[in-house]
C-alpha cells in the first residue's frame, strides 16, 4: 500500500519509527487503534479498511499531540482520557490509577462465586474505590445490588462519580480516608466488601516501568517498607465490624505479602480465608468469611497495638 502523506497509513509508519525505541510493535498499533477509536470511532477492522484515508487536520493535531506525549513515556490511557476495565469505558485523570488486568480478575472472582444472585438485593463496599471500575464492573453483574464506594480524595470521586453516569450504574460514593476514620457507624453493614489497596513496597519501585513512576499517582501504589500491611489493618478492621453474617471479604494483595495478610485476616476473626492465584500463577488475591459475632474488640485500640 502505498504511504500517501496525509493518511492513517503515513502515521502508523511515522509512530513505528519515532517509537520503536520504547515500545514493542504490537503495543504501538495498539496505540494506533486506541486512538483511531478514540478520534473517530473506528474499531480495528475500520482502522485496517481505512489506512489510506486522507485525515482532516484536527485529526493530525491529535496524532502528533499523542506521539510527543508517548515519546515522553506517559501511558496512552492518559492521553485519551480513557481506559476499558471489563468491556467497560472507564474516564481517567492522572489523578487515579490505570486499573490493571489483576483488578479485572478480582471482580471476575466475585461475580463467579455470586453468580446467582443477578436478581437479588445485597450491598457491596468497595474501598479505595478510585476510578470506581469495580463497583461498576460489579454493578453490571448485579444490577439489583446497592453498591457504595469510598475513597479519600474529592478529585478522585468526582472521576469515579463521572464513570458511575456513564455507566448507568447507581453508585453511592463517600469521602472516607479509611486510615483516618474506619468507624463503621459511618456506613450501612455490607454483604460483601472488597478493596485493591496500595500494595507494592517503596522498595519495589526499582521494578516498575518509568511512566508509572512519572505519571500515575503514587499513593495509590506505594506503602512504606516497615509498614506494608498498613491498609490491610485498617480495611480488615473496618470489614470486620462492617460485614453482615455471613458477609465475604475479597482483597487484592502484593505477592510477597500473601501469608502476612492471612494471618492478619485470620487474626481480626475471619474464617475460610485463602489465597488464590492470578492467571500467572502469583498470590494475587484473599477471600475471607465473617460469620461469627463481634465479640470485645477494644483491645485493638490500645497503646499496645
Amino acid at each position: 500500500m502505498e504511504n500517501r502523506p496525509g493518511t492513517l497509513k503515513n502515521w502508523v509508519d511515522i509512530f513505528r519509527n519515532d517509537l520503536a525505541a520504547l515500545y514493542p510493535s504490537e503495543e504501538i498499533m495498539q496505540f494506533i487503534y486506541l486512538l483511531s477509536e478514540d478520534i473517530f470511532s473506528w474499531d480495528k477492522i475500520t482502522v485496517r479498511l481505512c489506512l489510506d484515508q486522507i485525515l482532516n487536520e484536527v485529526a493530525h493535531s491529535r496524532f502528533r499531540t499523542a506521539l510527543e506525549r508517548l515519546r515522553l513515556g506517559e501511558p496512552i490511557q492518559y492521553i485519551i482520557g480513557k481506559t476499558w476495565f471489563d468491556g467497560l469505558p472507564i474516564q481517567l485523570t492522572p489523578d487515579v490509577l490505570i486499573s490493571r488486568p489483576e483488578t479485572e480478575e478480582l471482580c471476575n472472582l466475585i461475580k463467579q462465586e455470586h453468580g446467582g444472585k443477578e436478581f437479588e438485593i445485597f450491598s457491596i463496599l468497595d474501598i479505595g474505590t478510585g476510578s470506581g471500575c469495580i463497583p461498576i464492573s460489579l454493578g453490571n453483574k448485579f444490577p439489583y445490588a446497592r453498591l457504595f464506594a469510598i475513597d479519600h480524595k474529592e478529585s478522585v470521586l468526582e472521576v469515579a462519580r463521572r464513570n458511575a453516569i456513564l455507566n448507568h450504574c447507581n453508585i453511592t460514593f463517600l469521602l472516607l480516608d479509611i486510615l483516618v476514620d474506619n468507624s463503621s457507624a459511618l456506613h450501612p453493614e455490607f454483604d460483601i466488601i472488597v478493596s485493591n489497596p496500595p500494595y507494592v513496597k517503596q522498595s519495589e519501585s526499582t521494578l516498575m516501568h518509568q511512566n508509572v513512576i512519572d505519571y500515575e499517582p503514587l499513593e495509590a501504589i506505594f506503602v512504606p517498607d516497615e509498614n506494608p500491611l498498613l491498609f490491610y489493618h485498617a480495611i480488615v478492621n473496618f470489614a470486620w465490624k462492617s460485614l453482615n453474617r455471613p458477609g465475604v471479604l475479597y482483597l487484592e494483595i502484593n505477592e510477597s505479602l500473601a501469608r502476612e495478610v492471612k494471618e492478619l485476616v485470620l487474626s481480626a476473626g475471619f474464617e475460610k480465608v485463602e489465597i488464590i492465584r492470578d492467571v500467572f500463577g502469583k498470590d494475587r488475591f484473599i477471600r475471607a468469611e465473617a460469620r461469627m459475632q463481634i465479640t470485645d474488640t477494644s483491645y485493638w485500640y490500645t497503646d499496645k497495638c
